[in-house]
């Protein structure tokens, strides 16, 4: 019985710590001035975030990272959701190939984004630094085109990633590292989509049902 007694009251400490640092949150501070800026996106989506990068060709692609089992095939539990961040597993990366940026060219929000989206930050950066980016986003999900599925609940294709799925590299760290490659300066914690995006950098706040 102690042994039981034991165990339950690390999960307690554990749920408190995390229950603490996932209300932390991010801070983004885009570059103050760049020479060729192009303008990306991180959409706030309450459970999750993704970061929208343009394409060459035009539109856009929505990539997001998460835990293969919970993530990309929707396969979810109460047992499985309170050891995911403890112990390693395997990770997704996530696309969705979109004409548009969130807002369609009559410049109303797309339909699958309203009440949805909470926040859309729209940020301009170094586009070398993005073109570099997207196409090591490009090469690691075509590494594992093998394993695509396609998630009809989230209308996106996912593949196994190459890295583990865990408390320090989930998808809200993911998302920060993503912006520092762009070049932004991110400070704090969180393992849920929580983001302070400074200028001049801007928040729109979008209206949910």
């Amino acid at each position: 019985m102690s042994r039981v007694r034991n165990i339950s009251a690390i999960v307690f400490v554990l749920c408190l710590t995390l229950l603490q640092v996932a209300c932390t949150g991010y801070t983004i501070r885009p570059p103050e001035s760049v020479a060729d800026p192009v303008g990306v996106y991180i959409i706030d989506y309450g459970d999750t975030s993704r970061l929208w990068l343009p394409e060459e060709q035009g539109g856009y692609t929505e990539w997001g990272y998460g835990d293969w089992r919970w993530y990309a095939n929707d396969k979810k539990s109460l047992l499985y959701g309170s050891v995911v961040f403890i112990w390693p597993t395997a990770g997704t990366i996530g696309t969705h190939v979109r004409a548009t940026g969130p807002w369609g060219s009559d410049g109303v929000l797309l339909s699958d984004l309203v009440g949805y989206a909470t926040i859309v930050y729209e940020i301009d950066v170094e586009r070398e630094r993005m073109e570099s980016l997207r196409g090591e986003l490009h090469d690691r999900f075509d590494r594992q085109r093998s394993t695509e599925l396609f998630n009809e609940n989230r209308q996106m294709s996912f593949v196994k990633d190459d890295t583990s799925y865990w408390l320090g590299h989930q998808s809200s760290s993911v998302m920060a590292g993503w912006a520092r490659e762009l070049g932004c300066k991110v400070s704090g914690f969180s393992v849920r989509a929580h983001y302070r995006v400074k200028p001049p950098g801007k928040a729109i706040e979008l209206e949910t049902e």
